[in-house]
């Protein structure tokens, strides 16, 4: 059965919601589809497995083997008397004649049994019969936090709300477990994540009893040493809950980086930029060697991190200003940090065409104060007015026509849109300023008009049932390339992050993935362009009056008319341009398929203008790794999130108040 998981609080609704149950929000088409069945096991020999429809103990009928490691079986079993599926875990029978290991074995068992929590796997029963030790527990809907990490596209990680709220809940188990036991192994193998996204903490094997010492002698390391505390690696015995705060911080810095610290580890925002900075702090104090300098206990640590949580669900947090919550600046030189410094940088490099009201003003007053005070807005602008400010920008963009050939396919359709203007003056002025307007987006487009873009002019746009007057605008023809990008990185003042994912990669006709929202926005700003709006990018999709909202080609499927086949049938983005049927009326490539679009547009239309952790973008289009998405699909991500099948493309918006075409005429 698909699902649909809420991009915002991450709730699995069922399939045919439109609105996620839980906090409304719009929910994206593309379904999350429960997967194939994992390839089974290589099969044991028979003497050390159970076999399909096998009864233990009288009460469990084995159904299948579902997991195994170097001492036993997990296998899901019907429990004949619970009339329930349950997880029924068992040595192998090389090591039932060990009493140490089967006492270790019962340990899990008998400390498991006294921790009754939500986020704690429950058992059932422990015993042997027929030769087979086992303990029987809940059988667990989800993957371990392990198969998920594993399960990432190279570069990706999981989102920061996400994350916190796997650690929060972690947290919460250890927080009543400590007041019986301490785990002294968590790691992401340990770390069960269920269908609705709760966790569960399982294998308590080499827990030790507040008041048990026996098993664990001090000549005797037990744990998983990536994970291990300082003093657990020298001691097994003489540890406490610090040990496994130590063990959290591991997991926490390995869920935000891809890596285990060693040695002196990189604070984790300069690894990954998206980063709230405080969080830096709370993994550095979790991984202290010396236990007296970390925190006190489990609880002191959710304190902590609850500022965090709370900006990152809500954008507010009463204990920590936003400041404190950013992310953090980089130690090497890249020149966006932040999401505010982000947009000032990005401004900045956009100069007067993007930049400030004042600064626009100021250039203007600078340049041409007669013609600015004389300038009507362009709701009062009368004829002779519109013919004045029209020769200015038609002598301007003549030309710029000598010199390209698509610059000249757009002056001359100025000029026949300026005929018909000149034609409507006697029977209708409204028509005839209405048609001046439409030849100046094509003057101002043959203007500024660059390589690899196309020209769409005004018009209307349907997003999500609500009509949207789009303003002209340039748009590239194709997604930004790997090469593109690459330039990018190499020339903007002080270097930029090129995605290490695709270090390898040599082919610069590849559409650039692995990129965020500020990545985007900050190549579109060095280029003098900026991330298309939502409704920029639907209008250059499927916005003429003929265009179909489904597909460029119509409203049926066609498989293989662009890369948008499924992961079985597409594992990589193509070269761009490479499906000719993926075209649009505006002439564009790829918007159906090979990667998805950062558009600029956030999801939320009453949020801050800076997105911050937690922000939600409007992202569109499909991408290889979907089948069959429409045109007018609207999905979202968090605005760090970085994918193997997102990218971006780029627009310029065309002035269309007669002040802000001055300023420009000046300018070029």
């Amino acid at each position: 059965m698909a699902k649909v998981k809420c991009p915002r609080c991450f709730h699995v609704n069922p399939d045919g919601q439109e609105t996620c149950i839980k906090c409304n929000t719009s929910l994206p088409k593309i379904k999350i589809e429960a997967g194939e069945p994992p390839a089974p096991l290589a099969p044991l020999p028979n003497a050390l497995q159970l076999r399909r429809g096998q009864v233990v103990a009288k009460r469990y009928t084995v159904l299948n083997l579902i997991g195994r490691g170097g001492m036993g079986c997990i296998y899901k079993v019907h429990d004949n008397i619970l009339s329930e599926d349950v997880a029924l875990k068992t040595l192998l029978p090389q090591f039932v004649q060990d009493k140490l290991v089967v006492e270790r074995f019962f340990n899990e068992a008998r400390i498991a049994r006294r921790l009754a929590h939500a986020n704690i796997v429950r058992v059932h029963d422990i015993g042997t019969a027929e030769n087979v030790v086992y303990i029987s527990m809940e059988f667990l809907q989800g993957k371990s936090l392990r198969s998920i990490l594993e399960g990432l596209p190279p570069g990706q990680r999981l989102p920061i709300k996400q994350t916190l709220r796997i650690i929060d809940e972690l947290c919460n188990a250890l927080e009543y477990a400590h007041q019986f036991t301490i785990h002294r192994d968590i790691k992401p193998e340990n770390i069960m994540v269920g269908m609705d996204g709760s966790i569960k903490l399982m294998d308590f094997g080499i827990s030790k009893l507040m008041d048990n010492n026996r098993l664990t002698g001090a000549s005797i390391v037990m744990g998983t040493p990536f994970y291990m505390s300082p003093e657990q690696v020298r001691n097994s015995r003489d540890v406490d809950a610090r040990s496994d705060i130590y063990s959290i911080g591991v997991v926490l810095y390995e869920i935000l980086t891809g890596n285990v610290p060693t040695g002196v580890p990189r604070p984790a925002s300069q690894i990954m930029r998206d980063i709230p900075q405080a969080l830096d702090a709370i993994v550095a104090k979790c991984v202290e060697p010396d236990p007296q300098n970390r925190y006190a206990n489990v609880s002191e640590l959710r304190a902590a991190l609850r500022p965090i949580i709370e900006y990152v669900e809500t954008g507010v947090s009463a204990q920590a200003t936003p400041k404190q919550l950013q992310a953090a600046p980089s130690r090497t030189a890249r020149p966006l940090v932040g999401a505010v410094l982000a947009l000032l940088v990005i401004l900045a490099m956009t100069g007067g065409m993007f930049g400030l009201e004042s600064r626009r003003k100021a250039l203007l007053s600078e340049n041409t104060p007669a013609i600015v005070s004389s300038l009507p807005t362009a709701a009062k602008m009368q004829f002779p007015e519109m013919k004045s400010l029209l020769d200015r920008i038609r002598a301007r963009a003549s030309m710029n026509a000598k010199l390209s050939d698509t610059a000249q396919l757009l002056f001359d359709e100025g000029d026949k849109q300026w005929a018909v203007a000149q034609t409507e003056i006697p029977n209708s002025p409204e028509n005839a300023l209405a048609e001046g307007f439409r030849a100046a987006e094509y003057y101002l487009a043959a203007l500024l008009i660059r390589e690899g873009m196309v020209f769409v002019p005004s018009g209307t746009i349907d997003i999500n049932g609500v009509s949207a007057e789009v303003p002209a605008f340039l748009i590239d023809m194709t997604e930004v390339t790997i090469g593109q990008f690459r330039t990018f990185c190499q020339n903007v003042n002080g270097g930029w992050r090129f995605p290490p994912e695709l270090h390898e990669i040599t082919d610069d006709t590849l559409p650039i993935t692995f990129v965020s929202y500020y990545d985007a926005q900050a190549c579109a700003a060095w280029q003098h362009k900026q991330l298309p709006t939502e409704a920029e990018w639907a209008r250059a999709a499927y916005g003429a009056p003929n265009a179909s909202k489904i597909y460029p080609w119509g409203e049926t499927w066609q498989e293989g008319a662009s890369n948008m086949n499924g992961a079985e049938n597409s594992a990589a983005p193509a070269k761009v341009m490479s499906f000719e049927k993926d075209r649009t009326w505006a002439m564009c490539y790829d918007m159906a398929g090979n990667v998805a679009e950062w558009t600029r547009s956030p999801m939320d239309a009453n949020a801050p203008a800076v997105p911050s952790f937690g922000s939600l973008i409007a992202v569109r289009g499909g991408h290889f790794l979907s089948q069959g998405v429409p045109l007018n699909n609207q999905d979202a991500r968090l605005f760090e999130t970085r994918e193997a099948a997102l990218g971006f493309r780029c627009v310029i918006e065309l002035p269309k108040e007669p002040v802000a075409i001055v300023e420009l005429i000046n300018r070029t």
